[in-house]
């Protein structure tokens, strides 16, 4: 099956092993290996759902998850990414790779949803080739344009990357809403929530 053959040539089982070890090597401390974070995401999303996820990258979580989804809606807004990515999936049926911010394309995109939706929210600055805007995290934005769609959904996984980030006392994520503010969302929206391998989960079932 290609997706098996794509992850296999991004990422060789011997790249895998090394962040496995690696984890070990730290005493398993945050933050978790991406292959750890994204059997997070196989077991707590919605899989025959819809998923949108912000922060292509190089497209393997995109990849993971369209090998179960109906439809995958995927935003990046750096451009050499986007168009790596848009490449990639060329001629994939259930993968939308979108240009621009989740500022910019949330409002029209959560018009188009309906049924059952995921979003991993994993669309923030993180040096590198990751894009840069005036502030590191729009997960407040983002939340927001969830909270509004929420009534005419479906179930609704949301899971949000790197909590341990949500620290504004911290310099370094100054730009971060508190993990509270997660909380205080997920509640408010009468949702059930948990924090696990460094990601914070809420679920409408």
């Amino acid at each position: 099956m290609w997706i098996h053959q794509f992850i296999n040539k991004l990422f060789p089982a011997r790249i895998r092993s090394r962040e496995l070890r690696e984890w070990k090597v730290r005493d398993f401390a945050g933050p978790s290996p991406s292959c750890i974070k994204r059997r997070v995401l196989l077991r707590l999303g919605i899989l025959e759902g819809t998923w949108v996820e912000t922060g292509t990258y190089f497209g393997e979580t995109t990849a993971i998850l369209a090998e179960k989804a109906q439809q995958v809606y995927s935003i990046e807004p750096e451009p050499a990414l986007c168009a790596r990515a848009q490449a990639l999936f060329a001629g994939r049926g259930n993968i939308e790779i979108i240009r621009g911010t989740s500022e910019q394309i949330f409002p029209g995109l959560m018009l188009r949803l309906s049924g059952d939706v995921s979003f991993w929210l994993d669309g923030h600055y993180s040096a590198s080739m990751t894009f840069k805007a005036d502030k590191d995290t729009p997960i407040k934005e983002e939340l927001a344009a969830i909270a509004q769609a929420l009534p005419r959904l479906g179930r609704v996984a949301v899971m949000v990357d790197d909590v341990r980030c949500f620290e504004p006392s911290h310099p370094d994520f100054a730009h971060y809403p508190s993990r509270l503010f997660l909380v205080e969302w997920a509640e408010r929206l009468g949702l059930k929530w948990h924090i696990e391998h460094d990601i914070f989960v809420a679920r409408k079932d």
